[in-house]
């Protein structure tokens, strides 16, 4: 998973395969603490493994596959983002965050 910041109005989640589902609730977290707009892309990545042999004479494998990738962009304004998008996604109404980690319904701090 790869977390890219640019400046402080844009964060750009980007996860492959497994890792996707931990990119995703990072991104919800987030949303969470914070009014955030959310561009989520969908892709799959093409992976070649090449494996040349210890031995000589042998032929070199290579291997090849694809993989599902996921982009979100995450920003504090809609201007740094396009709002047009399919992916797009608006802020949490304010009643939906919670910022900190205290957790005002329950009354108890969130454990983590």
């Amino acid at each position: 998973m790869l977390i890219k910041a640019s400046g402080n109005r844009l964060v750009e989640l980007r996860a492959m395969g497994k890792a996707i589902n931990k990119a995703v609730t990072i991104a919800e977290i987030l949303k969470r603490k914070m009014p955030l707009h959310q561009v989520t892309t969908l892709s799959s990545c093409e992976i070649i493994n090449v494996y040349e042999p210890l031995e000589e004479g042998l032929d070199i494998v290579v291997n090849q596959h694809y993989v599902s990738c996921l982009t979100i962009t995450l920003s504090t304004d809609s201007s740094a983002i396009n709002i047009h998008d399919i992916g797009y996604q608006p802020p949490l109404s304010l009643h939906e965050i919670q910022p900190g980690d205290f957790n005002t319904r329950s009354g108890m701090i969130a454990a983590t």
